[in-house]
């Protein structure tokens, strides 16, 4: 600048030959030139040093409007030269633009970085379609893999699983796959105003899905080398024109290096055994790379452990499925003799005795047939003592044969009154519901009228799998909990284990009934419970070897049997 003005205080009209060749160098002749003289070395696009390599990059990265241009012409008088400002203005905008520059190139070394560190097709997919969010702002991207015609959606930005069956992964593939078919990048600036027969066409095929996902704008590359193409990257927005030049350069740039990424990873998959060799080796490395008193360590702790899981024992614990309380000794009331209930003398829930009144049938006629016969008896007991007044010795022995069979037939009567009253069989409580809704129910010789349990003890009936049924044995203990008291465990002991299994679609379980007290009367018949057997003791290592050393016995059985 010191040049620039001592220049201008000589009257010379035009900066030093030093300053011009400056600002060459950096690139500001082409945005500099106000006009443009053939032959001119700074300004002459075709064969001056300002239009080279790096100068041409910037120029189109960045255009300036032209300011100024040193005099070519002797003589001729310049035009209106820039102020200082407006030179520290330019060079600052190109100061920000290598800036820029730096960064993408940082950005792209270390993305080279994270796909070539690893042979693994997923995750080389995942870091590839995560680190372009670094360089790209969209709403969606993803990598997909393309074969015989179709797009496999394997990796979405900021998304861990991918749900090939979304209809939004669907039309995203579709998208893919038209993209890998025309095999060279494609860019939709905006989906409202197309600037191009490729978008126009692109629209007619996916407009609707397009308007359905609310797109706006979207780049698509293919992932395509010397063999074909075996991908393709896709960055979709709602908004329009989501990317600019450089970072739809820097998208391409970022879809290069996936290329090689993932044709790498694809070849490294079809080696033989390549995963396991390779996972082994990295774990020699690392363990040679331990101090040898942690290695000492490390062996003293694993065999810790390994003691812990197998010499520490304690029960194992087999799970009872569906289990549900019954109660014990149940018994149903029923009746002797058909009737009509009249009386009930219990309600749900009630305590009863052996042999204490439930209900009352109806006992009217069968009363007055009592009390004919009792009168029919006492008249020939009558005509027997008349007889014997007469000395008719036949006609007393004829009434008093009468009178000994009418007096039978009362007493079988009274038997049948007796029966009128239906009695519990055993000691507990009444389980049936609303019983005294019976009255006036016809019951005939044998129908049930209540069920009578005994609750102090109940009765819990539970499934087991066939494969644990033979470590259950008689007496184990049970233990178990209930909905309604998760904070409190009730204990019981096996009573029996059926021979038959239960009959069930799903799978074969044998019943197993335990026997639980209840003294405090909280559990009730009916009652849904979680429960577990505690069988023999085992160790941690065989409750986890358990199914596979069954399932290799088994294999092994068929294999050689």
């Amino acid at each position: 600048m010191r040049a620039l003005r001592d220049g201008r205080r000589a009257g010379t009209g035009s900066p030093p030959a030093g300053v011009l060749c400056a600002i060459a160098k950096l690139g500001l002749a082409p945005h500099l030139s106000g006009s443009r003289t053939s032959g001119d070395p700074l300004t002459d696009g075709d064969s001056g040093p300002g239009q080279g390599a790096s100068g041409a990059g910037l120029a189109s990265a960045a255009p300036a409007p032209a300011t100024w241009a040193p005099p070519l012409v002797g003589g001729l008088a310049p035009p209106d030269e820039p102020s200082i400002d407006e030179l520290r203005s330019e060079i600052d905008r190109l100061r920000r633009l290598v800036a820029d520059r730096s960064h993408d190139l940082a950005l792209l070394a270390e993305t080279s970085r994270e796909i070539t560190a690893t042979l693994d097709l997923d995750r080389v997919l995942r870091a590839v379609v995560n680190l372009a969010m670094r360089a790209l702002t969209f709403d969606r991207g993803a990598v997909a893999l393309y074969e015989h015609g179709q797009c496999d959606v394997r990796a979405v930005a900021g998304v861990d699983t991918v749900d090939r069956a979304d209809p939004a992964m669907q039309d995203l593939a579709a998208r893919g796959a038209w993209a890998a078919g025309i095999g060279e990048s494609f860019y939709l600036s905006d989906r409202e105003a197309p600037a191009s027969d490729a978008e126009r066409i692109f629209l007619q095929i996916f407009g609707p899905d397009l308007e359905a996902g609310d797109v706006g704008s979207g780049l698509y590359l293919p992932l395509r080398d010397e063999e074909g193409v075996v991908g393709v990257l896709l960055f979709e927005a709602t908004r329009a024109n989501f990317a600019d030049e450089r970072q739809r350069e820097m998208a391409t740039i970022l879809a290069n290096q996936a290329t090689v990424a993932v044709r790498n990873a694809q070849l490294y998959s079809q080696v033989p055994l390549a995963d396991v060799l390779g996972a082994f080796g990295a774990h020699k490395r690392a363990l040679l790379e331990v101090p040898r008193r942690r290695r000492l360590a490390i062996a003293l702790l694993a065999a810790a452990a390994l003691g812990a899981l197998t010499l520490v024992r304690w029960p194992l614990r087999v799970a009872g499925a569906d289990p549900l309380f019954r109660p014990t000794h149940s018994a149903a009331v029923r009746a002797l003799v058909p009737g009509v209930v009249e009386r009930v003398f219990v309600r749900e829930g009630a305590a009863v005795a052996r042999g204490q009144p439930i209900a009352q049938l109806r006992d009217t006629e069968l009363r007055a047939e009592r009390a004919a016969v009792a009168a029919a008896a006492d008249a020939a007991e009558r005509e027997a003592a008349l007889s014997a007044s007469r000395g008719d010795a036949g006609e007393e022995r004829l009434q008093r044969v009468r009178a000994a069979a009418l007096r039978r037939e009362a007493a079988v009567l009274d038997e049948q009154l007796r029966a009128m009253v239906l009695r519990s069989p055993v000691n507990g409580v009444v389980l049936t519901s609303r019983p005294e809704e019976r009255l006036g129910a016809w019951l005939a010789e044998g129908d049930g009228l209540v069920l009578v349990g005994r609750t102090d003890t109940l009765e819990l009936e539970f499934g087991v799998d066939q494969r644990d049924v033979a470590r259950v044995g008689t007496g184990d203990e049970v233990r178990l909990r209930v909905d309604a008291l998760p904070q409190h465990t009730f204990a019981g002991r096996v009573a029996s284990i059926g021979q038959v299994p239960a009959e069930t679609a799903v799978r074969v379980a044998f019943p197993v009934r335990a026997l639980v007290g209840n003294e405090s009367g909280v559990l009730r018949p009916g009652m849904a419970a979680h429960a577990r057997v505690l069988t023999a003791p085992a160790s941690a290592a065989g409750r986890m070897l358990r199914a596979p050393l069954r399932q290799a016995r088994l294999l092994w059985w068929r294999l050689w049997s």
